[in-house]
């Protein structure tokens, strides 16, 4: 999900721009992050060497609740910048990309 999220950022003009996800086994999770290098145009997967959290224990489902703050904020100035992506962009534009629901019924 990670990588198709980055993909579509890119698609409407946004790089450089972290997108997270969680990825878990029972009680034990750890937080992942994807972006897409502008300038190289080739996208990051960090998943290795992250911090695992594990629920169980309180010490460290605190320090896991403790960074949600910090990634909803950064969801709200990514959705900022969509949303201001997606303005600038025309309908003509956004309906020649080969993800719109439009393209793919035509084909």
């Amino acid at each position: 999900y990670l990588v198709s999220a980055v993909t579509f950022l890119s698609e409407v003009g946004i790089t450089d721009q972290p997108v997270f996800g969680l990825v878990v086994n029972g009680t034990l999770g750890a937080v992942t992050m994807a972006w897409m290098a502008n300038k190289v145009c080739q996208i990051y997967v960090m998943e290795r060497n992250v911090r695992y959290y594990d629920i169980r224990d309180p010490l460290q489902a605190l320090q896991f609740v403790s960074i949600l703050p910090r990634l909803a904020r950064h969801g709200l100035n990514l959705r900022g910048l969509l949303e201001k992506q997606l303005a600038i962009m025309d309908a003509k534009e956004l309906q020649s990309k080969p993800w719109s629901k439009l393209l793919q019924r035509q084909e």
